[in-house]
């Protein structure tokens, strides 16, 4: 719900603004947006007189919408499970769909690197209960593991609601392996009667 009566006063750092305002209740969870961007994510301090510092440069001209929602009213998070294909590098994540999302978004993060967003789409009311869909990025090579042989990925799903408003969900993590060749295995007669000998390589 779009709350319009906010205040605005100088802000305890330079270079920002207070925003305060009266949320609907003490639960209520509230999102900050500046020029259509979100600068403040999920601010639910437990009351209902609510008060927050936004960035905003000296002289600058901004609109600034404060957007308090009911706990209810947030879409769930999806739940989610990576399920191995023929190669362990580009894995199908398999999630349950949400009745109240808008839209999908895949986060995926390498060991040691920065979160980027992979995918996104609508939703459909013919989604069913369960949507897969294969990982966008190939893992191969993106792992921080000496050689690049292989190494954690993380990845994580959210729901978006109509008013563009995210789930709060943690990481699912995937083991990526980039699995050498399997070595030439030999079988000979052994030395003895009813015995083998087994030569790996060569």
């Amino acid at each position: 719900m779009l709350n319009e009566d906010f205040r605005l006063t100088a802000g305890a750092t330079h270079g920002t603004v207070g925003v305060s305002w009266t949320a609907p209740g003490d639960d209520s969870v509230s999102f900050l947006f500046v020029d259509g961007r979100l600068a403040v994510e999920a601010f639910a301090p437990g009351t209902a007189e609510r008060a927050i510092d936004v960035p905003l440069a000296a002289g600058a001209l901004a609109v600034i919408e404060v957007h308090d929602f009911a706990p209810d009213d947030l879409p769930d998070a999806p739940s989610s499970i990576a399920i191995p294909p023929a190669t362990y590098t580009r894995p199908t994540i398999r999630f349950a769909a949400v009745p109240a999302a808008a839209r999908y978004r895949l986060y995926h993060r390498p060991e040691g690197g920065v979160e980027t967003r992979v995918w996104e789409a609508a939703a459909s009311p013919d989604d069913g209960d369960w949507l897969a869909i294969e990982c966008p990025v190939d893992l191969t090579g993106r792992s921080s593991a000496p050689g690049n042989t292989g190494g954690w990925h993380f990845f994580r799903v959210e729901a978006v609601s109509a008013y563009g408003v995210e789930s709060l969900a943690t990481a699912w993590a995937w083991r990526a392996l980039d699995v050498p060749a399997a070595p030439r295995v030999t079988v000979t007669t052994g030395t003895e009667p009813g015995t083998w000998t087994f030569t790996i390589g060569g």
